[in-house]
């Protein structure tokens, strides 16, 4: 039995708060977005970084994938937005 005061989510709810944590964790990182390229333009080296970066680089990138996906800037900050 449910509490009346329990708000009932769907799955889509569920995901949407999914999403929205995600995005919400980005923050934009410009070692993290070295890892990125450094993954994209030689693949061999980027078998050589340590597991650890490569987990924070995953992360990392889903994260920009929930904010891109929600409209949010993802680009480098300017020097006024720091």
């Amino acid at each position: 039995m449910t509490n009346p005061g329990t708000p009932k989510y769907s799955y889509e709810d569920r995901e949407t708060a999914k999403l929205r944590r995600s995005a919400d964790s980005f923050r934009y990182s410009a070692d993290m977005e070295h890892l990125a390229k450094l993954k994209r333009d030689r693949p061999e080296q980027y078998d050589q970084v340590n597991p650890i970066s490569r987990i924070s680089l995953g992360h990392y990138e889903i994260a920009k994938a929930s904010a891109m996906q929600l409209g949010r800037n993802v680009s480098a900050p300017t020097d006024r937005e720091v």
